[in-house]
């Protein structure tokens, strides 16, 4: 019976090592963006910040881009631009939707022609 019980106490300890103790997710992200020529580059589940940012900057292939929005763990973000390039928005939100509305309204603030949505995604 007290063996029955040990093995019993190791056994749950044994679960909620592994239930509990999963992998760290990387969650970082960013988008970057250059109004000259409409370049954009995004990153997402990066293991940090720095490393997201400098994703997000080799792919945006402009002279100019910039890192627009960090985007931190277990949250979402949205670039959206005009043809012109002249008017962008970006937002950060906890659904993709979200940002990408958000994304959308700071975009029509620049009264630069029609906005329309370029990359949206979420670090999940």
């Amino acid at each position: 019976m007290r063996r029955t019980s040990i093995v019993a106490i190791g056994l749950a300890a044994v679960i909620s090592v592994f239930a509990s103790g999963g992998p760290a997710r990387a969650q970082y992200g960013a988008i970057a963006y250059d109004s000259a020529n409409c370049a954009w580059g995004d990153s997402w589940n990066y293991a940090n910040q720095a490393a997201a940012n400098a994703r997000a900057l080799a792919d945006c292939k402009g002279a100019g881009c910039k890192v627009v929005a960090p985007i931190g763990p277990n949250f979402c973000a949205a670039l959206a631009t005009t043809a012109n390039c002249k008017g962008w928005g970006w937002a950060s939100r906890s659904t993709r939707d979200a940002a990408s509305l958000g994304a959308m309204q700071e975009c029509q603030k620049y009264n630069a022609g029609q906005c329309a949505l370029k990359v949206s995604d979420c670090n999940r």
